[in-house]
């Protein structure tokens, strides 16, 4: 029993370093690609600017991101497969959208969770053209979640099931599909390859989407909110960064 709890916390260990040392491979990118560097300024000041409830820099810097991270998607476009450049400024533009509605404080989420449903159906497709597939572990660890969720919603706020069920589905599914493990077979450990960021980037959009239903349920004003808008938008800027650099290496022409 000691073996199996001790494998656990090994394992634990090394996917949080191959994680973080992805998302210092995305970040060090900035030192060659301005528009890596606009991303990077702009989640800061978006994250703070939603904390701080600075309307202005928060509106301003939240339009940016998803073009700045398509101009990086732009730039490595010769070094990557026409249809994974394709696919991702689709996912992107789809991004772009779902921003740009969520983005007043009384917003439509439904509506915003129909963008960003083209944008994790677009990187299922890749993922899956790429060699991940369904896996009942993973599947298990992630599925009765969402149902619970889809539950809650049904309970508490019935206006969201659809959001609650049909984006967190697809949400949930990406984050199974970015887990396997054949997408980064045969990587040593400590290469900060970005392919070792798809699967983290998965799981932060689910804790971002987990974040932005609880922050609709609690309300948007108020610290909380305030706080709970932070927290989305941070997880969800990391999730977006390490899923376009990682399903770009997988995409390597």
């Amino acid at each position: 029993m000691g073996w199996t709890r001790e494998t656990f916390k090994q394992a634990a260990a090394r996917r949080t370093s191959e994680g973080a040392g992805a998302l210092i491979a995305a970040v060090t990118r900035a030192t060659r690609e301005p528009e890596r560097a606009g991303y990077i300024g702009a989640a800061a000041v978006n994250v703070v600017s939603s904390a701080l409830g600075a309307e202005k820099p928060r509106k301003v810097s939240k339009t940016l991101l998803m073009p700045l991270l398509a101009a990086s998607v732009v730039r490595r476009r010769h070094e990557t497969r026409p249809a994974v450049t394709a696919g991702l400024l689709v996912g992107l533009a789809a991004g772009w959208i779902g921003d740009l509605v969520l983005m007043p404080r009384k917003n439509d989420l439904n509506k915003g969770a129909a963008a960003f449903a083209v944008n994790q159906i677009a990187y299922q497709k890749m993922l899956y053209d790429a060699g991940a597939r369904p896996n009942r572990f993973r599947s298990v660890a992630r599925y009765p979640l969402w149902a619970g969720s889809v539950a809650g919603a049904a309970l508490s706020r019935p206006d969201l099931l659809p959001a609650a069920a049909g984006y967190g589905f697809l949400l949930t599914t990406t984050s199974m599909l970015g887990d396997d493990g054949n997408l980064v077979a045969g990587l040593d450990s400590e290469s900060k390859d970005p392919r070792f960021g798809i699967g983290h980037g998965g799981n932060l959009f689910l804790i971002s989407d987990a974040l932005l239903m609880l922050r609709a349920l609690v309300g948007e004003d108020g610290v909380v909110g305030k706080l709970l808008d932070a927290g989305v938008m941070d997880t969800y800027t990391a999730a977006q960064l390490l899923l376009v650099d990682g399903i770009l290496e997988l995409g390597r022409k």
